[in-house]
């Protein structure tokens, strides 16, 4: 590995935008592409950058890794002939389409000793690593349920359904702190829109010990909700991510007794270091390169997260 590090980024829509901006900041980025050629050149030039194609990309030695931020369905194709041409790569959510392809990109990441990283965002979000590390610590006791809601009025996906653009987020977050798969399963949805899949669903996942979690995802939403509550024997931890940053974690220490009456307790906010999620998820994958240590999301994360969605997919196409 050369001493300057050099990422390319493929893809640059609404979200490559935010990418290319912050791998600019760290001084890493080396190039651009996109399917509209226009466009890369454009960007290119905007940030001074060589204009390569991406086969160019793929064969330069000079650059060590990808961010592929493209369509979902270029991403296993993409990542493949990256990892084919030793190169380290983070694949923007979601990691692919189906189980059997993350399967063997994670099989062919192992075979190049090569870095593959999924991003998951909102695993590099300081409420949630904040969230995980008070539920590690005791604060709400023993995990009994986890509620997820990601609504909103949203752009209806072409190529992915709700399952891979909304819920995947939600099911990473789950298995982080749970660190372990669901034994049950059970879903439902609502088809109205998106001819590729569900347009909203409800998910319950139920593991082994009885603590279970309920997912609702729907981009047909009037309004906008992304709330991820846990709630334990002791209190409840609610990551809000609609709030200001003063107001997106907080402590409830409420809890229901034994006869069901409720022990009704003031809400304690938490303290938390403003920080964009991207920049430590793009800062992540950048010391893991230099460091050659396993990302927090790495590509057996996403193939564990990649199963849990395969089985919704498949519970809801029988429903």
């Amino acid at each position: 590995m050369t001493k300057t590090l050099n990422i390319a980024l493929i893809g640059c829509g609404s979200w490559g935008k935010n990418i290319a901006r912050n791998l600019h900041q760290t001084g890493k980025l080396a190039c651009i592409y996109d399917a509209d050629h226009n466009l890369s050149k454009k960007l290119n030039q905007n940030f001074k950058l060589f204009n390569y194609t991406i086969n160019d990309i793929f064969k330069n030695e000079n650059i060590q890794a990808l961010v592929i931020a493209s369509a979902a369905k270029t991403h296993k194709d993409i990542a493949e002939e990256a990892l084919l041409n030793n190169k380290d790569v983070l694949i923007e959510k979601p990691f692919c389409l189906s189980l059997t392809d993350a399967t063997t990109l994670s099989k062919l990441a192992v075979e190049k000793n090569r870095i593959l990283m999924v991003g998951h965002l909102l695993n590099y979000h300081n409420a949630f690593i904040k969230m995980k590390d008070l539920i590690k610590e005791g604060k709400i006791g023993e995990t009994k349920n986890i509620r997820a809601h990601r609504l909103a009025l949203g752009a209806i996906r072409s190529h992915e359904s709700v399952i891979y653009d909304l819920a995947v987020h939600d099911v990473s977050m789950i298995l982080a702190i749970m660190q372990e798969l669901p034994v049950k399963i059970n879903a439902h949805s609502i088809h109205h829109n998106s001819n590729i899949g569900p347009d909203a669903i409800s998910v319950k996942l139920t593991f082994k010990k009885g603590a279970t979690a309920l997912i609702s995802c729907d981009w047909m939403c009037p309004y906008k909700e992304h709330k991820f509550s846990v709630i334990g024997s002791k209190g409840s931890l609610v990551f809000d991510d609609t709030q200001d940053w003063s107001k997106k974690l907080h402590y409830n220490p409420s809890t229901i007794n034994s006869d069901n009456s409720i022990n009704m307790l003031p809400v304690e906010k938490i303290i938390l270091k403003e920080h964009e999620p991207l920049r430590n998820e793009l800062e992540e994958f950048i010391n893991c390169i230099q460091s050659r240590k396993k990302p927090l999301t790495d590509h057996q994360e996403a193939v564990t997260v990649q199963n849990v969605m395969q089985i919704i997919e498949e519970k809801l196409q029988r429903n």
